[in-house]
Order: structure tokens, then C-alpha cells, then sequence
């Protein structure tokens, strides 16, 4: 049985890397298991889980040989294409699935850069198990496939072949040799790949400006826009065309992307239209009519979206997203109000009421009491009858005064600048929305970010924070003042509110704590003596949190695991301080040993990654970004890193260890799952997603065998090899084939989404007892086929309204805009009764329970050993020096700086 994150069999990733290194953005660090045997789980299940296991990882295998070029003894030119020749290339092109889901310019692209391979008769292609690079049509003669050396058929005039190559680095099933004189249409996947991300992200920074400048959408958030990006499609009309008719029924919006038209009503033309303008809009939003006729007058090029689609993306009505969007906003620009929490502020959004004024009306009598209503312009704005002070739209009236008792009169009416849309709430229902005064509120709020930026506390439950700053009580403390002295029991946790606090040790100042941070809150968890004595720096005010406060709201459990939190922040260890265990496990690039603290016994993961390995792979970008993602994670759901070290001879880091059976073993274990059960694991993912999300990272390999289900029997989610910081929409096609989303395979670009529907995979694995797409196949590309290509279906005793049909059927849909967003999902009918804070705190029942073997005579082994742990590490590094390739330039200067 697997006891940590570390063992494996094989290969668990199929992505894109080399030989296209340079523009690598992820490392497989993957580890092979070659300690503890993990046990083969067959079991008498319906679907084998275990063959499921092999027959992906064989599948996704690469090659690390290189050296072999694809046609090396062709006769390459860059043979220039007659007409004829380009429509043959495309007929052939438009066959292949993959061609299928580009646009017409990605495939002109692509013809262009064809090159013209000549070859003589018996010479290679390729051989079966090199790493394909290389995709073929044949222009003249004829080859033969061999398959384990065996004859398969011939490839003649117009036949393609290698396509695989240009998704993903996979191995040659197969080999090609040519049997005649023969000549070769080819591209390279490096080559297409740049087509395609070239005009792929031009293509969507265009259509990005577009949506941005018009008015009707610049409320709509990032995600929003985003979504909209996806369902947007492009129309071409030659001059003299009717693009829309007067009185017609219309449900298009377009947004003119080049080109002039007229728009014309009743026969008359009203006026010209050109780059950037729209039309359309009533029906959008109305189901209206159209009100005009609108004319070509040059050759146009629009983009247009469909109500439907803007309906899945956006919900039913556009308006009142807009006027949301709006509220929110003047939330943000009010001083006093953007202190309130986000389910603070949508619950007091969905309480207010809409109104409407016209022009010169009056919307604030003179006289009116401050304070009873708050008021946000969402459309227009106000001005004051006597001083003509103006208030402009996406601002509040009355915010300033929610922070006192009801006092004073409004002493001039405010009247609407022209049509103004406003939305109101009472004092009364305002305060409920928030759960009381706002003064009170504000600070409580003030305190409850302090605590979730708390590195200790930030993963806690918001029910738990929340008590926690409820119990918090003020003290104030003079100049020189002691808070506490060195060496005392620790009996409280303390934020600064004003003033500054300096903990000093033998009459020295170690460092300085000011407004709003924190200091005190090692010793509340344990019976730690206070290390160093704290003294105000001037008159000081504190807020207090008790050890007896803290004890009576954090259970034993939420407890057990902040001290395990808590020693995972120890960044004082040093290599010295560790002795080793034993080898965990191996990847490509680096090795992974269990190591123990000499002092405290507790043991860490140690990854260590040879410079020889880095120089010759060339992966000193992908060790840098797996660093700054993983020191930017703290969560209890993630392996969390602990530090990184460097010498001379390698880079090291130093992780959380983690024990138990990855999710792939307990899918195995529970066979089939029930509702409840898939939910739990379904929500904590869900839990982890969110996380990564707000940090901007895509994981991009989400799958059960990177979870593993700790001691506790909560999910844990490790290696970072292939998650990566987006900004937007990246591009590499990584990830593991069953696993992929389209969005992902077709690499135009993807974003965060693309993680969804990963999960949309887990959750129907573990319902249904199969993947979705591809479940018999073994060759990836006819994987990434079914999947652009086959509609998603269940099994028989999947009922028709069952719930987890319906959230599948959501994070499956191909069009990445529509799988909704996490806050969204986290509201579905089918996580109905979970309870998330629980959840998060680890105070649901785990559905499995890892049953683990003790480690105690193995580190005390280690301890009478007494073994190096550089002689360890080096022990296995000269194993694996014959599989460094001898190739890498020398290291950039002062890329391993941070480590």
C-alpha cells in the first residue's frame, strides 16, 4: 500500500517539453516508486481501476532521447505551392480533426509554412517509440507503416500521417520508411504550435479591445469579459448587404470590427457607423424588434453575440447584471463601505430596490432625514438645487452618515442630471445585510483581514475567524510598558491597532511590529515560553485575543492541525539540521528523500535536483516558477513548501511530508462512489481550485493521482511540475490526455477554467466508474479526438435529473465560458447542505481513512545510522549520471539568486 505522496509506478503527465525546451514553461518532476511496493488493486469492481492505472500511465510515456531527427536524410526546401497544390494541402487538412477546430487563417498559416521533404527510397521517417515531432502529407510516392516490425499497410498520394505530434510530445507508435523515391509536405510542432499561439492570441487581444471599448460591457468584470470572448464569432459582409432589417425580430448583437455601414430608418439614412461602433443592442437586451435597417457600404467585419449564449454566460438579464456590476463598484469607491465583506456586499445588493427618475426630477427632498437610506447612482447623476454640487454616477449618498445614529436633514434637494437610475436600502435592512452597526462592523472587518493574512490562521474557517474577533478585547499600554517577558507563559495573541511594539532579547531589538501586525501567537497554541520580551514603543493600543478565548473556539482537532501548520513555518532549519531517512522516490529530473529535524523528530520531504541535470535539461525558469508558486500557496489542502536551499552541486526543497493513498487507490477502494461521498472530495477540490485561483495559478493536472488522501482523510494536493501564474490566457498544451479540456488540446489558449473541467472529469470518474471521453482507448490522439469531437453521455443508472448529472454536464461543457465560476459552483443544488467552513476546517467526517504503516523504527534506524545526507543524495545521483544527456549550455549567471 502507497504510504506518501512520493511513490510511483511510472509515468503520470504527458505534456509538451522536450525537445522544445527553451519554451518550456513546466518541469516533470514526477517520481518513480522504488521503495514500499505499491500493491496492485484489481478487486472485482465493475471497471478495472488497476489496468485504468497502467494503461494511462504507458500511454503517456515519453522519451528523453533527442538525438533523433524526424526525415534526417531528406533534401528540405522551401518549395513554393501553385494554387493547385494549396487546395489539394487543405482538403487533406480539413480530414483531420485537428484542422477542424482552427480558424481559416490558422490553416492558411499553416500551408505557408509547409516544407517540401525529398526523400529516397528505404530511408526512415521515423521510428516507433522516438518522440514524434513532425507532421507529414505526402505529396509524391509511397511509404510503409511497421509496427513492432511487422508489416501494417502502405501511405500513398494525399495521405497524412504524424498528426499526434502536433498536440503533444508523445512516442512514434509506429514507423514510417519509404519504399519509393518520395516527397513530403511536413511541420514541425514547434512551428505549427507558433501559428497557432501567434494568432490565437492576436485574434483575442482584438476582440479583448473590442468588448472593452464598448460602454454597454465596460461594467462587466475580467471574468465576464472573458466569457463573453468565448462566444463571440466573426461575420463578413460584402458592400450593399442588409446586415439587419427595420422591424424584424433580432437576437445578435455586432460590434464593427472593420468597415462602414449606414443605418437607415424608415428609408431615411440617420447616420454612418464605422471600427468600434455597434448596433443591435435592443434586441439583446429587450427581445425587441429591430429599430433600424443597417447597410453595408464597404466590405464589413463584425463580431456578433448570440442573446442565448450571452444568456448561459451571463444569466437572463444583462441589465440587472450591469446595474449589480455598477453596485459594487460605488461600494468600492465608498470609503466608508469598502471595508464590507464580499458576502456582505452581494447579500446587502440583493436587498436593494431599483428606482427611477427623470430628468430635473426630484430624488432627495430638502429636508429629509440623514442616515435612514443609502442611496448608489448606477445610472446618471444628481446635482443640488442650491450650491450645483454634482454627484457622479457609481457613487454613494449617504454612506458617511450609516456610521452614526440618525442626526441632521438634508438642507437642499438633490435633483437627477438627466435620467438617473438609483438602488436604495434602509438603514434597517442595510444592517441586517452586514449583521449590525457599521462602525462596529468596519472594525470587526478590520480585524478579521489582519487575521486571515495571518500566515497561522489564514486557513481557518470564516466561522472560526469570525468568533475569534468577537472574542478579541482592546488594552492599551504606556511607553516602555512590558506586554509580556521573555521566558512567561504565553496567554495571549495580540494585533497591533495603533502605536508600535519592538520584541527585544538581551537588550537587543529583533525587530519592530506596527499597526495591524500581529505577534504572540506560537505560544496560544502550545505551552511555548515566550521567547523574547515585548515592550510599547510609545503609547500603544492592542488588540487582544486570549489563550483561554482561543482554546474555548478552536476544537482540538482545528487545533492539532494549526501546530502542524505552525512547525511547516520553521524557516530557521538548515541542511544540517536534517538527517536522512531514505530515498522516497525518483523523476526525471531530481530525487525526492525522507528526512527528519535532529531536534524535533518531524519529518520533511526533500527534493533535490542536480546542477548537472539543470544545465542539461535547461530548466532553471521551471525551478523559479515552481518556487514563487509554491511560496505564494499556504493552504491546508496543499503540500506546503518550507523552504529552499542551493549549494554547489544542486537546489533543494524542503516540503511538508505528506502520508497516505493518493485519490486514484481510494476511487479504487470505494468503488463506485455514492452522491455524498463524491461530494466530499468534489467540495475540498473545489476548496483548493479557489485558492489557486485567487492567486491567479492554473494547475493544469488535476487529476486523483495528484491528490492524495492524508492521514486525516482529507485530500492533499502535490506537485506543482505543471501549474504556472496566468495573466489572461496561456498556451502550452500540458496535462495528462483523459484529462484535458478542449480548450486545452486545440492550443488557441486557455485559462483558469480549463482547471474546471478537470474536476468535471474527477467527479464523473468517480460517479460513474469511467472517463468521459476515451475510456478504452490507449493512443492519446484518438483520446484528444473523442473529446473535441463526442458528445458527453452517462452511464444507464446515472438517473436522467440526477443532481451530479447536472454540475458534470456544467464543468463539462466545451465552451470554457459556460462552466460558470467557482462562487457560482460552490452555490450548485448538488453541493446542497455542505457545509464549506467545516468543510475547510477539517470537521466533516472523511469518508476514508488511510490506514498507514508506523515510521518510528525507520527514523530511529536513521538516527543510530546516523547516515550524510550529501552521501545519500550523491549515492543516487551517480546512479542516474549515464541517463544525463551531454548536451546544456553553461548556467545564466545568478538565476538560482532566490533559492
Amino acid at each position: 500500500m502507497g504510504n506518501c505522496a512520493y511513490c510511483r509506478k511510472g509515468w503520470t503527465k504527458a505534456q509538451s517539453w522536450l525537445p522544445d525546451s527553451k519554451s518550456a514553461e513546466t518541469m516533470d518532476i514526477k517520481l518513480i516508486c522504488n521503495t514500499e511496493a505499491e500493491e496492485s488493486k484489481t478487486g472485482d469492481s465493475s471497471f478495472n481501476l488497476h489496468n485504468r492505472r497502467t494503461k494511462i500511465r504507458n500511454l503517456q510515456k515519453i522519451s528523453t532521447h533527442h538525438d533523433i531527427t524526424e526525415a534526417a536524410n531528406a533534401i528540405i526546401s522551401e518549395k513554393a505551392k501553385d494554387r493547385e497544390e494549396k487546395d489539394k494541402i487543405r482538403t487533406v487538412l480539413n480530414s483531420i480533426f485537428i484542422f477542424n477546430t482552427l480558424s481559416v487563417e490558422n490553416i492558411e498559416e499553416t500551408i505557408t509554412k509547409l516544407k517540401y521533404y525529398e526523400l529516397e527510397p528505404s530511408q526512415m521517417v521515423y521510428a516507433q517509440g522516438s518522440s514524434g515531432t513532425h507532421f507529414f502529407i505526402v505529396a509524391e510516392g509511397k511509404l510503409e507503416i511497421l509496427v513492432n516490425g511487422e508489416f501494417k499497410g502502405f501511405l500513398n498520394k494525399s495521405d497524412a500521417f504524424g498528426e499526434a505530434a502536433l498536440i503533444q510530445e508523445t512516442p512514434r507508435s509506429h514507423s514510417v520508411f519509404t519504399t519509393t523515391k518520395t516527397m513530403l509536405w511536413g511541420i514541425s510542432r514547434t512551428d505549427f504550435r507558433s501559428i497557432v499561439e501567434f494568432m490565437s492570441a492576436k485574434k483575442y487581444m482584438e476582440n479583448k479591445s473590442f468588448v472593452d471599448s464598448v460602454p454597454l460591457f465596460q461594467i462587466l468584470t475580467p471574468a465576464q469579459k472573458d466569457g463573453l470572448l468565448a462566444v463571440i464569432s466573426i461575420q463578413v459582409f460584402e458592400p450593399g448587404l442588409k446586415i439587419v432589417t427595420q422591424g424584424e425580430e433580432g437576437d445578435l448583437f455586432y460590434i464593427i470590427k472593420d468597415g462602414t455601414v449606414s443605418c437607415v430608418v424608415d428609408g431615411k439614412v440617420i447616420r454612418h457607423m464605422s471600427r468600434g461602433d455597434y448596433f443591435g443592442e435592443q434586441a439583446l437586451l429587450y427581445n425587441s424588434k429591430r429599430t433600424a435597417t443597417i447597410i453595408s457600404l464597404s466590405r464589413v467585419s463584425v463580431l456578433n453575440i448570440k442573446r442565448d449564449d450571452l444568456t448561459n454566460v451571463l444569466g437572463n438579464q444583462l441589465e440587472l447584471i450591469i446595474y449589480k456590476n455598477s453596485q459594487r463598484i460605488a461600494i468600492e469607491n465608498s470609503h466608508y463601505l469598502k471595508v464590507l465583506t464580499k458576502s456582505q456586499i452581494e447579500l446587502m445588493i440583493n436587498h436593494t430596490c431599483y428606482r427611477g427618475y427623470k430628468n430635473r426630477e426630484v430624488v432627495i427632498p430638502r429636508g429629509t432625514q440623514k442616515g435612514e437610506k443609502l442611496l448608489i447612482i448606477v445610472k446618471g447623476s444628481l446635482i443640488t438645487s442650491k450650491t450645483g454640487k454634482k454627484v457622479p454616477c457609481l457613487s454613494c449618498i449617504g454612506d458617511q452618515e450609516l456610521l452614526l445614529p440618525p442626526a441632521g436633514i438634508y438642507e437642499e434637494n438633490y435633483i437627477a442630471n438627466g435620467p438617473v437610475d438609483i438602488e436604495e436600502i434602509t438603514r434597517e435592512y442595510f444592517e441586517r445585510c452586514i449583521g449590525g452597526q457599521l462602525n462596529k462592523i468596519s472594525s470587526q472587518n478590520e480585524v478579521l483581514n489582519i487575521m486571515k493574512k495571518t500566515q497561522l490562521f489564514r486557513a481557518l474557517p470564516n466561522n472560526k475567524l469570525e468568533q475569534m474577533v468577537n472574542a478579541l478585547y482592546i488594552q492599551n499600554y504606556g511607553d516602555k510598558e512590558v506586554i509580556f517577558y521573555e521566558n512567561s507563559c504565553g496567554d495571549a495573541f495580540y494585533i497591533v491597532k495603533e502605536g508600535q511594539v519592538d520584541i527585544v532579547k538581551d537588550n537587543a531589538t529583533l525587530r519592530t511590529i506596527t499597526n495591524n501586525d500581529y505577534f504572540g501567537e506560537r505560544s496560544i497554541l502550545g505551552n511555548e515560553k515566550r521567547t523574547a520580551n515585548a515592550i510599547a514603543n510609545g503609547p500603544v493600543q492592542v488588540w487582544v485575543l486570549s489563550k483561554e478565548d482561543f482554546l474555548l473556539i478552536i476544537d482540538e482537532g482545528i487545533r492539532g492541525q494549526l501546530i502542524k501548520r505552525m512547525y511547516l513555518q520553521d524557516n530557521t532549519i538548515s541542511l544540517a539540521d536534517l538527517v536522512p531517512v531514505k530515498l522516497l522516490g525518483k523523476g526525471t529530473f531530481g530525487n525526492v528523500f525522507l528526512t527528519v529535524h535532529k531536534k524535533s523528530q518531524i519529518p520533511y520531504a526533500l527534493k533535490t535536483v542536480s546542477r548537472a541535470k539543470i544545465r542539461a535539461y535547461e530548466i532553471y525558469n521551471n525551478l523559479i516558477l515552481e518556487r514563487n508558486i509554491l511560496l505564494q500557496i499556504d493552504h491546508p489542502f496543499i503540500m506546503k513548501l518550507v523552504k529552499t536551499f542551493k549549494d554547489r552541486d544542486r537546489i533543494y526543497y524542503l516540503t511538508e511530508f505528506v502520508r497516505g493513498n493518493d485519490l486514484f487507490d481510494v476511487i479504487n477502494d470505494l468503488r463506485i462512489m455514492n452522491d455524498k461521498n463524491a461530494r466530499f472530495y468534489a467540495g475540498c477540490l473545489l476548496i483548493i481550485l479557489e485558492h489557486l485561483h485567487e492567486r491567479n495559478i492554473i494547475y493544469r493536472d488535476l487529476k486523483p493521482e495528484n491528490i492524495m488522501i492524508d492521514e486525516d482523510g482529507y485530500p492533499k494536493l502535490i506537485d506543482f511540475g505543471t501549474a504556472k501564474i496566468v495573466d489572461g490566457r496561456t498556451y502550452s498544451i500540458i496535462g495528462t490526455p483523459h484529462y484535458m479540456s478542449p480548450e486545452v488540446i486545440k492550443g488557441g489558449g486557455y485559462g483558469l477554467s480549463a482547471d474546471l473541467w478537470c474536476l468535471g472529469v474527477i467527479i464523473y470518474e468517480v460517479i460513474c466508474g469511467r472517463m468521459p471521453f476515451g475510456d478504452e482507448e490507449d493512443e492519446p490522439f484518438t483520446i484528444y479526438e473523442k473529446i473535441l469531437k463526442n458528445k458527453l453521455s452517462f452511464p444507464p443508472f446515472i438517473e436522467h435529473k440526477a443532481k451530479s448529472k447536472f454540475i458534470i454536464e456544467k464543468l463539462l461543457n466545451k465552451n470554457p465560458a459556460l462552466r460558470g465560476e467557482i462562487d457560482w459552483l460552490k452555490t450548485h443544488i448538488w453541493f446542497e447542505g455542505l457545509n464549506w467552513d467545516k468543510l475547510l476546517g477539517k470537521q466533516e467526517i472523511a469518508p476514508y481513512i488511510p490506514k498507514l504503516n508506523s515510521l518510528s523504527f525507520e527514523i530511529t534506524r536513521a538516527f543510530k545510522i546516523n547516515s550524510q545526507l550529501y552521501k545519500m543524495i550523491a549515492k543516487e545521483e551517480i546512479i542516474d549520471s549515464h541517463d544525463i544527456p551531454k548536451f546544456g549550455k553553461r548556467s545564466p549567471s545568478g538565476w538560482d539568486d532566490a533559492f
